[in-house]
C-alpha cells in the first residue's frame, strides 16, 4: 500500500528535523544533511510497503538515513584515497603532507567505519556520535548486547591493528577506547 501525501508530510513535519540533526552529525555539513534527509524521504516513499510496523516509523527512517550517511562517508574516504594515490603517483612517494599536531577522533571513526559491515558502522555510530546506551543500540540494530559486545570488540581489535601497522596514532585509540567502552 502507498503512503498518501499527507502521511509523509506528517512523517517529514514530525521527524525531519531529527534525521536532519542525526545527518549532520555524520556528515558535519548542513547542506550535505539536506540532501541526505531528502534522500530518506524519497526511500521511504519508494519502500513505503515494506515496512512493517515492527517498530516505529522513526526507528525506521533512522537507520535508512544512517546507512544512506554512513555510504556517503564511505564513498568519500573512497574518493580521497583515490586522489592521495593519484598525487602520490604524480608527485612520487617522498611526499608527504605537512602533520598539524591534532588528531581529530570523529575522523578517525570515519576512517575505521569505512571498512565496516553496515550492522558495525551502525552499531558505532549510535555509541560514538548519538551517545545511546549499548541496550538502546542493541535494540535499535536488532540484535542482542552480547553480540553488540562482540562486534565492537572487533572493531576495536581493527582499530589497534591499525596503531600497531602505523596506520593510526596510539591516541586516536585511546580515546575511541574512552568513548566506546
Amino acid at each position: 500500500m502507498q503512503a498518501t501525501e499527507a502521511e509523509i508530510r506528517e512523517l517529514y513535519e514530525r521527524y525531519g528535523p531529527v534525521l536532519f540533526h542525526r545527518c549532520r552529525q555524520i556528515l558535519r555539513n548542513d547542506e550535505d544533511a539536506n540532501d541526505a534527509v531528502q534522500e530518506t524521504f524519497a526511500k521511504v516513499l519508494r519502500k513505503w510497503d515494506e515496512f512493517r510496523g515492527q517498530s516505529s516509523p522513526l526507528t525506521w527512517m533512522y537507520r535508512i538515513s544512517t546507512n544512506h550517511c554512513l555510504n556517503q562517508v564511505r564513498n568519500r574516504t573512497g574518493r580521497e584515497q583515490k586522489r592521495v594515490q593519484h598525487k602520490d603517483a604524480i608527485v612520487g612517494e617522498g611526499f608527504t603532507r605537512p602533520d598539524t599536531g591534532r588528531w581529530e577522533t570523529a575522523d578517525t571513526v570515519r576512517t575505521l567505519l569505512a571498512d565496516c559491515d553496515d550492522e558495525t558502522r551502525l552499531i558505532v555510530t549510535c555509541l560514538f556520535y548519538d551517545d545511546m546506551t549499548r541496550e538502546e543500540t542493541a535494540r535499535l540494530v536488532g540484535i542482542s548486547v552480547p553480540t553488540l559486545r562482540k562486534r565492537l570488540n572487533a572493531f576495536l581489535d581493527k582499530a589497534r591493528k591499525r596503531v600497531e601497522d602505523g596506520g593510526l596514532p596510539a591516541g586516536a585509540l585511546a580515546l575511541l577506547l574512552v568513548v566506546l567502552l
